[in-house]
């Protein structure tokens, strides 16, 4: 199991805060309500556009249960070799109507590159999972109150295709996440609130 939470405003951040020591949380397990005890970490690496990284992961234990907990900071996710804000800003481009080279060529350097195939991946799975994350998302905006028609927002009422729900994604974003002016992107912070397997 993991859980993703906010560790620094960056990898430098996470490596300065954490590089060398656990973080001080406290954690209970779902299952039996016990507390977590301290279980070691292991590294884990992970590119960001120009630099390759590697980085302390570190996980809890249940006695009780016998699970285990990575602790993941919120710029990456389980299944990811990239950072969060760099997938994020590829499928932003490749939205906007870039193609994949043009993607490839904005969001990496020479130093630091993926493949054309990876991108075709990453959109893919991006198109599956709109759907889920944006109802989730217009479902929290609900529940505190907007008054706005949010399904009157949708871009197509005729012919609802995959795409107008990443379009229709993009709109709701802003009204859910907060402005800082140090997040990259909106996924980071997204994805340790979302529930379950709905991760950007």
């Amino acid at each position: 199991m993991y859980k993703l939470l906010h560790f620094g405003r960056s990898c430098k951040a996470y490596l300065r805060l954490y590089g060398e020591r656990a973080p001080e949380i406290k954690l209970c397990c779902e299952k039996c309500g016990r507390s977590f005890h301290k279980h070691g970490r292991y590294y884990r690496s992970f590119t960001t556009k120009c630099s390759f990284h590697q980085i302390p992961i570190y996980r809890l234990y249940c006695p009780e249960c016998k699970d285990t907990v990575s602790l993941l900071p919120d710029f990456l996710v389980p299944w990811a070799r990239v950072a969060t804000w760099v997938r994020e800003a590829a499928m932003t481009r490749k939205l906007l109507g870039f193609s994949f080279k043009q993607v490839r060529n904005t969001t990496t350097t020479p130093a630091v590159r993926y493949s054309r195939s990876t991108l075709r991946r990453w959109w893919k799975r991006h198109l599956r999972t709109a759907s889920s994350v944006a109802l989730w998302i217009a479902g929290q905006l609900i529940s505190t109150g907007i008054h706005e028609d949010l399904l009157r927002t949708y871009p197509s009422h005729v012919v609802a295709r995959p795409v107008d729900t990443l379009r229709w994604l993009q709109q709701l974003l802003p009204l859910y996440t907060p402005s800082h002016p140090w997040r990259q992107g909106y996924w980071a912070w997204l994805n340790s609130r979302l529930p379950g397997p709905n991760l950007l």
